[in-house]
């Protein structure tokens, strides 16, 4: 069982998913916004997180940016989930320091796929 922060202005999203992984035996916490995403990662670091790429109080890239720079959280494996085609998925993700990418609509397998490679291959302190 992992711990994942989910960070998407969409409740509606956020809840579908939180309710697809807490049926796959995991803890979730949700942020509707990037600011609150990373004071609730910060405070208590997560396993992984789940993080809309564009959102209107701080982008899925300046989130994860703020995430790296922490010790707290450098390590704490971060998939971006955008609708958009840009940047491609999962290319587009590594230069950017994230370690996945899933594009909306996403497929669950998928995603689920990509949550267990990121936690498994996760440096464990």
């Amino acid at each position: 069982m992992a711990r994942i922060l989910i960070i998407d202005e969409d409740a509606p999203l956020r809840g579908n998913l939180r309710r697809l992984l807490e049926l796959e035996g995991h803890e979730v916490v949700e942020a509707g916004g990037g600011r609150r995403g990373v004071a609730l990662a910060l405070a208590d670091p997560p396993d992984a997180v789940l993080c809309d790429l564009m959102m209107p109080d701080l982008d899925g890239t300046a989130v994860l940016g703020c995430l790296r720079a922490d010790p707290r959280t450098a390590r704490v494996p971060f998939v971006l989930v955008t609708g958009s085609v840009v940047p491609p998925a999962p290319a587009g993700a590594v230069p950017i320091g994230a370690d996945d990418c899933v594009t909306k609509p996403f497929e669950i397998d998928r995603l689920l796929a990509v949550l267990a490679r990121v936690l498994a291959t996760a440096p464990h302190s």
